[in-house]
């Protein structure tokens, strides 16, 4: 049953505000993670490649990178590759190859049974971005009925997980510390999240800890990391679409070029932008001048980003949404997304969640 008396809320934590997402509206609702959120990895495109085998991977509670290096260790591979990243607080399925390896069993398991793997095909090799996109599952617990019977299209938002939920603090701690956002980082510093792990003495984490009590400053005018760069441009990309939505912008006038994006077996045509960059911010269009307008309100300096980056559309279409209530106070929606998109960006839709009560349960 619902607990109204939920000790955390959405807006307790400011999870979507720090991350650079618009705020939620309409009912509060715990995602059931992790049997409540599943992810099938749609149809994966191949190429024929000597040496290389192709296992279909189900992992429950690891991320996608721990899941192939057990697999390849257990199995004496030199190297492996998948498409896509799937949630680690969830039941996912995914493709994986690995190339020479010295076992080929039909069947592994691992990880107390949370990670198995089948051997699907030999002298084949899945490439990164090569699948179709993510049929989901999810199981909410919220109070009242479906929001929506129909969910055409989602702003592009990267997700939570894409800065660490189930782990969240190395990317938070990227995007205070380059911000330098101190009272926020002292904040997050004093809390250790229900499944945050001890810090290790090579983690990132202790680092930031060391430069904070020699007292740096932020690295301004210098370039970061990639882990601290890839956070810190998918929050400035949040914050810009996010101020997009507030001021009631077309995406397509703010689009610097057309994409193709794959929802199962349909291509549609998307409005597309580069990510932020020093390249970028030196730009003069539409897009530039917002992601220009939101790095000046942080207080971001242009120079710490990368030369150039990739692109991201600025929406995604939502195929085959489904939602229909079970029992008192439960929801089962079923949604297919293109690669790149985020389940939980199409709930924020709809739904207040709950983030750290939803993660407090994935263990």
């Amino acid at each position: 049953m619902y607990n109204a008396a939920l000790p955390c809320r959405t807006a307790d934590w400011a999870l979507e505000e720090l991350l650079g997402l618009p705020h939620a509206r309409g009912p509060e609702a715990l995602i059931m993670f992790p049997w409540g959120f599943r992810v099938v990895e749609s149809r994966v495109d191949w190429e024929e490649r000597r040496g290389w085998v192709l296992y279909l991977v189900r992992k429950r509670l690891l991320s996608t990178p721990t899941a192939a290096s057990v697999l390849s260790r257990l199995l004496g591979c030199r190297l492996y590759s998948y498409a896509g990243l799937k949630d680690a607080c969830s039941v996912s399925w995914q493709h994986v190859s690995l190339y020479r390896c010295r076992r080929r069993p039909a069947r592994v398991k691992a990880y107390n049974g949370r990670m198995e793997a089948w051997l699907l095909k030999r002298g084949v090799y899945v490439y990164p971005g090569g699948h179709k996109g993510n049929m989901f599952s999810i199981r909410l617990e919220t109070r009242g009925g479906c929001r929506a019977s129909r969910l055409g299209w989602i702003p592009a938002h990267y997700g939570p997980q894409r800065f660490g939920v189930f782990r969240p603090n190395s990317h938070i701690y990227s995007i205070l510390y380059s911000t330098g956002k101190w009272d926020l980082l002292a904040r997050e510093l004093r809390y250790r999240y229900p499944l945050e792990r001890r810090i290790g003495p090579g983690d990132y984490e202790s680092r930031i800890l060391a430069d904070i009590s020699r007292g740096l400053a932020p690295p301004l005018g210098q370039r970061l990391d990639s882990i601290i760069a890839e956070a810190l441009r998918s929050y400035i990309f949040n914050r810009a679409l996010t101020r997009a939505i507030e001021l009631g912008a077309s995406f397509w006038s703010l689009a610097e070029f057309e994409a193709d994006t794959v929802c199962g077996s349909k291509t549609y045509k998307v409005p597309a932008v580069r990510l932020p960059s020093r390249l970028l911010y030196n730009t003069r269009t539409s897009w530039s001048r917002l992601v220009a307008r939101v790095m000046e309100e942080d207080g971001i300096d242009p120079g710490i980003l990368p030369s150039r980056g990739g692109w991201r559309p600025l929406l995604y279409p939502v195929c085959r949404y489904r939602c229909r209530r079970v029992g008192d106070s439960e929801l089962s929606i079923h949604l297919h997304l293109p690669p790149g998109a985020f389940a939980t960006i199409a709930l924020l839709a709809h739904y207040a969640i709950l983030w750290m009560d939803s993660y407090a349960d994935c263990s």
